[in-house]
């Protein structure tokens, strides 16, 4: 062995320090291994970016730890979405306040939007509504049909967790122009807390919803094996908790922290939020001050 070592021009000392440096870096693959599946487990459709990202592991690099990811099979396969859930109703009466306004503060602007979810050979559909603020689910209800209880469901749900009275036309209800939306029982119970209520113009107007809607189909409930309805619901309730715990980039923290921290922060110092609409007018100066990040 040691006509080996002397061929190989190595000790025998510094073959054991490449041996013992060689076994120690695949034990700390396979701790980021464990890693990524202890995280895949609570958020299954969250990409190798994200979870470093979120979660910063120490000792390796973004890169090396997106590409031993890949290595190890983790790369995310998505579906396309090819279902119509939407079915606009040409109703003028409700127009889209959302044009230069400016948020900086939770119950000033919720958005809400339906989707679905294919499952033992039925369709489900997801209705969620977010405080765009926080980036925080208030509401959702998923249900084997798409008619208007169960927005109204959805609506109620988040009424009940934000627990006013009223909001005395601070707050605006946006989404698309669905029938769901427009039906007298939704319509009214929005009017009945003095919530304005503002409808898309283009479909381009809801992308915040639309965006978190995707979230939760497809990094949650496509890739949590349900067997049963009951456990379907189970799920959701599930994806709906996470994705509240959940870091978000454009806020640094999770929704539900960052309603928290909120109570810290004046007004005049808090991120100005403004929604992207289809009619500003590009030549405006005045409105050249939308933040494209926030989309």
């Amino acid at each position: 062995m040691q006509d080996l070592y002397l061929v190989s021009g190595i000790s025998r000392q510094g073959h054991l320090q490449a041996v013992q440096r060689e076994e120690n870096q695949l034990k700390k693959f396979q701790c980021y291994i464990g890693f990524i599946e202890e995280v895949r487990q609570a958020h299954p459709g969250m990409g190798l970016r994200k979870i470093y990202e979120q979660f910063d592991p120490e000792g390796i690099g973004r890169d090396a730890f997106i590409s031993l990811g890949l290595q190890a099979g983790y790369r995310l396969i998505y579906q396309p979405n090819s279902i119509k859930t939407t079915y606009s109703v040409k109703n003028r009466r409700y127009r889209n306040l959302l044009s230069q306004r400016r948020f900086t503060d939770v119950n000033q602007i919720w958005v809400s939007d339906i989707t679905y979810y294919s499952f033992g050979g039925i369709f489900y559909y997801i209705v969620l509504i977010m405080d765009v603020y926080s980036r925080k689910i208030v509401g959702y209800n998923i249900a084997d049909n798409m008619r208007a209880e169960q927005n109204l469901k959805a609506l109620e749900q988040a009424l009940i967790l934000r627990g006013k009275d009223s909001y005395n036309n601070n707050l605006i209800h946006h989404s698309d122009r669905g029938s769901q939306y427009i039906s007298d029982d939704y319509t009214n119970l929005l009017e009945e807390y003095e919530i304005q209520i503002s409808m898309c113009d283009s479909v381009y107007e809801n992308t915040h919803c639309e965006r978190v809607n995707g979230t939760i189909k497809n990094e949650y409930l496509n890739r949590w094996d349900a067997k049963t309805p009951r456990q379907l619901y189970k799920n959701m309730d599930k994806a709906v908790l996470n994705y509240n715990e959940r870091k978000h980039n454009s806020i640094g923290m999770s929704p539900n922290l960052f309603e928290i921290t909120l109570d810290n922060i004046e007004i005049e110092k808090r991120e100005i939020l403004e929604i992207y609409t289809a009619n500003i007018n590009p030549w405006d100066k005045n409105q050249l001050t939308l933040n494209l990040d926030n989309i």
